[in-house]
């Protein structure tokens, strides 16, 4: 099997965890704001409100909608693109509240998407050296390629070169 096919189905299932671990943290957001002064922002917990809270909760709902989508349709160049500014978003986001307006305190709650932003950040990159090139990527336009169609391909491939 082709390595170009099986990194990209890797950061197909990566892209998937991380947005389904949004949509978790989506929902507490908006179950409890104190989530967020718990976990999060608990350097200056007494600036969290419902307000933030929910607010925050919208923008990591936006953000695990964006990478399953990148997950359902991971060839498409536009929404890749997309899908890595939501991890720079992310990255800066959590390094600037803890380093420089020092709101969040270097801990698990923060810890944690510092990692999965910088880790989905060099899997996309990484990924990218797999894509097809964007001529050939251009050819495709108007016909919608299906990763796992091409991923079953080279699997019966594979097979065939054993027996």
């Amino acid at each position: 099997m082709d390595i170009s096919y099986i990194m990209l189905a890797t950061l197909r299932g990566w892209l998937a965890v991380v947005a389904v671990m949004a949509f978790g943290n989506t929902l507490q957001c908006f179950r409890n704001h104190g989530f967020l002064a718990d976990r999060l922002y608990t350097g200056t917990p007494d600036l969290v409100n419902g307000l933030q809270a929910r607010l925050f909760g919208m923008w990591t709902l936006l953000a695990a909608i964006v990478r399953l989508y990148c997950a359902l349709d991971i060839t498409n160049r536009s929404l890749y693109y997309v899908t890595m500014s939501s991890f720079v978003l992310a990255l800066g986001h959590f390094l600037l509240e803890t380093f420089v307006y020092q709101t969040a305190t270097l801990d698990i709650g923060v810890i944690t998407p510092i990692i999965v932003s910088g880790v989905s950040l060099v899997l996309m990159v990484v990924g990218l050296w797999h894509m097809e090139p964007a001529e050939s990527y251009q050819q495709h336009q108007g016909r919608a390629v299906d990763t796992k169609v091409l991923l079953e391909q080279e699997m019966l491939k594979a097979r065939k070169k054993r027996t």
